[in-house]
Formats: structure tokens, C-alpha cells, sequence
């Protein structure tokens, strides 16, 4: 179906029921049974509207009163949120139809993804439920929405913070993970849906509706299925214009296939397509939730690269042969500095156990401040380098005193937000050593500053996969102007 804004009292609802709420749960409890849980995480969120439990067997849950059913709450429901056995499930639908109550996010699991005859069967009369009623549906076999801006959620401790990032995802799991995690990348979200077995809303239809969101600059999907792959190229191919679409594709192998099919009934499709699918569209492909990650931090803190040339700054010999390696295979170009450049590198820096070609083994620099300042000038301004990659040295920079290493960190703050010459400036920390301190001080880092908007990698090998993404991301853009002139 097309997507309906009716819907969209389901992103912001005032009135709640929650239906399948075990009479056992009981209020203040952090876990609770049977579909008490989504009670709980909106009350972390600050959901500020009215949830109504629905259970005939109470007459109060969780300090609320119950009600037998939806038909019988005396005021219109915005959102039902559905956790009972597959097979009550029908029943369910028939009272949201006589409630008038059609946004429904449906929990409940045990249909096609089972494989069995009778499931099967059940499936195709919920869907027939679901037309017959105009029922719009989420689901079944899902988690539902996360939105921290009207306190909506399925998960414990949630984020409450609000941001321009929409995730589109098949799987619970993976938004639960995404949501949490996403915060030691400087991530916040707009709104999360998981949608599972996808019988009326699928992935088109949120995308159609993130399109046009206005809290929602960036569009993470995670899928494993399509039903209809013509409309979602199209939309790609036309949102990704203006909102970047990072896109983890599932089920491509012949085992991740049939473990597609176990999960969410859906049918996987091939990798020759899908990298046809990317190549038309120009959507950001990864391959993991954390490559995503990486990817809508890159987007949201990243300057455009001019081009996809890079330097790296660090310390070791055998360390810069290697990270010239990983930047080749990822698809970056390691050009020599000019020799304007690595004369004036020279003056300070001593030419006995250093380089200064490209990548630069200059280590000694993260235990000067001025000398570091004036190394990173010299080599964002060389004309034969487009962005640059800083590998702090933790062993160096422990070795001095406290503020001198606090000072080099305030600098690569400053730098990589401020950088006057326009160029791409990310951080990978790294060590020779195994210091508890060290280690601990690193972990510390790539929480902390991705959450100042300062881009920190886990490794070399992710800051030049991400920067090379940008890089194709942004070419792909041009070549598309190119061709409405």
C-alpha cells in the first residue's frame, strides 16, 4: 500500500493500548511478562500521552485501569500495540475494526517464518483481516517504532535524545542494537521502525514517508526482502539526492538465504542484482551494523572530500607500508606530498627514523603541540592531498605529561570540526603497546568524541572504507547533476 498519513498518528500518539499485558506485571518493574515491556520503555522515553492495558482477565495493570478490549476504551486509540499468541491475533484485528482503531503494531509472531502448513494459513487470514479493515498494520513479527520524540519504544533505556537519523529495519534485533550503540558513534535518531514480515506497511512505504520527514536528514536501512524491487529502486534512486540511504542487504549468501527465509518469511534475492541496485542508485552499501554506523557517522560529521586522495599521519615504518596497503584496497589513492611540502616538513621534523612522503611515519609530533599543528597545516594545504587520516600515538602521547597529550587532543578536536582548508580531518587512535591505560583511554575516545561530532575509527581499515564511501557517494552525486544539464 502507498503510504497513508492517517499513520502518522502512530508516530506521535496521544492515546496508546496495549493489548496482551499479563495481569502479573506490576508497576516500578524494569523487565516485565508478556508485553509489559513496551509499557516500561515508553515510560523511560517520558511518553507523555495515556496507555491503556487491554486484558479481560484484569481490571488493572501496572497502575492502570484495564479494559476487556479495545472497542471498550471510551476514547479514540492512535496506536494499538499487540503482543498475544498467534492464534488470538484474529480476534485482536476484529476489535481494532470495530474500534476504529487501524495503526497497529503487531508483536506477535508464528506465521509464515515457522514454515508450517496451519501457520502459513493463519498468516493469510490475518492479511485478509487486515484488507478487509483497512488495518495498518506494522509487522507482525516486529519490534515496532522507536521515536524519542513522543517517548514511543519496545526496548530498555532507549536514548531520549532526538536526531536527523531514520532506520528502516527488518529486524528487531538490529534496531535494538543500532539504537544503543548508535550513540558511541554521535548517532541520534528521528524515528526507528522494525517491520518484520512486512503484511501491509513494507520498506517502500516508511521510505516514502522518511522522504519527506523533516526531522530525518540520513536513512539507514536494514533489509532482507522486497516485495516489490522496482518501487524501492526508484525511491532510492531519487531520496538518496537529498537524504543519503546506507543499505545493509541480507540473505545474499545460499546460508544467509535460508536463514532469511526461518527469520521474516522473506525472499532474499541475489548479489548480482543488488549490485546492480546499488550501482543504479548510488546508495551507500555496508555489510554490517557496524559499517552502518561508521557510515551515518562519516555523513554526519565528515566534510565532502574533494577527491579521494589521502595522507595519514602516524608513527612506524612498517606501519605506513601497511596503511598505504589498506588505503589502496579500499579505494583510496596515497600521492606523495610535494616536495614543497616535505621540504618545509624538514625544517622540525628530523629526518633519521621519519618519513615524510607519504603516509608520514612522524610519531614524535603527538608529544609537541606546535610541531603537530604545524605538520597537519603543511599537509591539508598540499595541493596533492584531498583528506587526512591522524593516527594519534597513545604511547607517545602518555609518555609526556598530562597536558601536553590534553592539548594535542583539544587540537584534533578543533581541527577535524574547524579545518579553514575544507578538507576531510578523522581520527584513528593507536598503540604499540598492551596498557591497561592505554587501552582503556582509546575505548574512552571513540565514545567520547564521535558524540562532540569529531569522527574517531575503530581502525584504519573503517576510516578508509567510510572516507572512500563518502568520497563515491558524493561522485555519484556530481555525475547525476552531470546528466540534467
Amino acid at each position: 500500500m502507498a503510504w497513508d498519513p492517517a499513520l502518522e498518528a502512530a508516530f506521535h500518539p496521544k492515546v496508546v493500548a496495549m493489548v496482551g499485558i499479563s495481569s502479573d506485571a506490576r508497576p516500578g518493574m524494569r523487565r516485565g511478562p508478556s508485553g509489559a515491556n513496551f509499557i516500561i520503555s515508553f515510560e523511560q522515553l517520558g511518553f507523555k500521552g495515556r496507555i491503556h492495558p487491554v486484558n479481560p482477565k484484569a481490571t488493572e495493570i501496572m497502575g492502570r485501569k484495564a479494559y476487556p478490549s479495545v472497542a471498550s476504551i471510551p476514547e479514540p486509540v492512535d496506536l494499538v500495540v499487540v503482543s498475544v499468541p498467534a492464534q488470538a491475533l484474529p480476534g485482536v484485528l476484529e476489535d481494532c475494526i470495530a474500534a476504529n482503531a487501524k495503526n497497529i503494531h503487531v508483536f506477535t509472531a508464528g506465521f509464515e517464518e515457522t514454515g508450517e502448513a496451519e501457520r502459513i494459513e493463519l498468516g493469510h487470514r490475518v492479511r485478509e483481516i487486515a484488507e478487509r479493515g483497512g488495518l495498518r498494520i506494522i509487522g507482525p513479527n516486529c519490534m515496532g517504532l522507536y521515536i524519542p520524540e513522543s517517548g514511543v519504544g519496545s526496548f530498555d533505556r532507549l536514548p531520549k535524545e532526538s536526531g536527523p537519523v531514520a532506520f528502516i529495519s527488518q529486524s528487531g534485533g538490529h534496531l535494538n542494537w543500532f539504537s544503543h550503540y548508535g550513540q558511541n558513534y554521535g548517532i541520534r535518531f528521528s524515528k526507528a521502525i522494525s517491520f518484520g514480515n512486512a503484511y501491509v506497511l513494507d520498506s517502500t512505504d516508511y521510505l516514502e514517508y522518511f522522504a519527506t520527514d523533516p526531522d530525518t536528514g540520513i536513512i539507514c536501512m536494514y533489509l532482507e526482502g522486497v516485495k516489490d524491487g522496482r518501487k524501492l529502486l526508484q525511491q532510492v534512486r531519487a531520496i538518496n539526492r537529498v537524504k543519503p540511504i546506507i543499505l545493509w542487504k541480507a540473505g545474499l549468501t545460499e546460508d544467509g538465504t535460508r536463514a532469511v527465509a526461518s527469520h521474516t518469511a522473506s525472499l532474499a534475492g541475489q548479489w548480482g542484482i543488488w549490485r546492480g541496485f546499488f550501482a543504479q542508485t548510488g546508495a551507500v552499501p555496508v555489510q554490517s551494523l557496524e559499517e552502518m554506523a561508521e557510515m551515518a557517522m562519516t555523513f554526519l560529521y565528515v566534510k565532502q572530500p574533494p577527491g579521494k586522495r589521502v595522507s595519514v599521519i602516524g608513527l612506524g615504518g612498517g606501519t605506513s607500508v601497511a596503511s598505504a596497503d589498506v588505503c589502496n584496497r579500499e579505494g583510496l589513492d596515497v600521492p606523495a606530498l610535494t616536495e614543497e611540502t616535505q621540504t618545509e616538513l624538514k625544517k622540525f621534523i628530523p629526518i633519521a627514523g621519519s618519513s615524510v612522503r607519504n603516509p608520514l611515519d612522524t610519531g614524535l609530533v603527538f608529544r609537541n603541540i606546535d610541531d603537530l599543528q604545524r605538520e597537519v597545516e603543511l599537509v591539508t594545504t598540499d595541493p596533492n592531498i584531498d583528506m587526512l587520516i591522524v593516527r594519534p600515538h597513545l604511547d607517545m602521547m602518555s609518555a609526556g605529561n598530562s597536558e601536553d597529550a590534553s592539548q594535542v587532543i583539544d587540537y584534533l578536536i578543533d581541527i577535524s570540526r574547524n579545518n579553514p582548508h575544507g578538507k576531510p580531518v578523522v581520527l584513528v587512535f593507536h598503540s604499540f603497546g598492551n596498557d591497561p591505560k592505554e587501552l582503556e583511554m582509546r575505548l574512552r575516545f571513540q565514545v567520547e568524541l564521535p558524540g562532540q561530532g569529531i569522527p574517531v575509527y575503530i581502525s584504519l581499515n573503517a576510516a578508509c572504507r567510510a572516507l572512500f564511501r563518502l568520497y563515491e557517494y558524493h561522485r555519484f552525486q556530481k555525475a547525476l547533476i552531470a546528466e540534467d544539464l
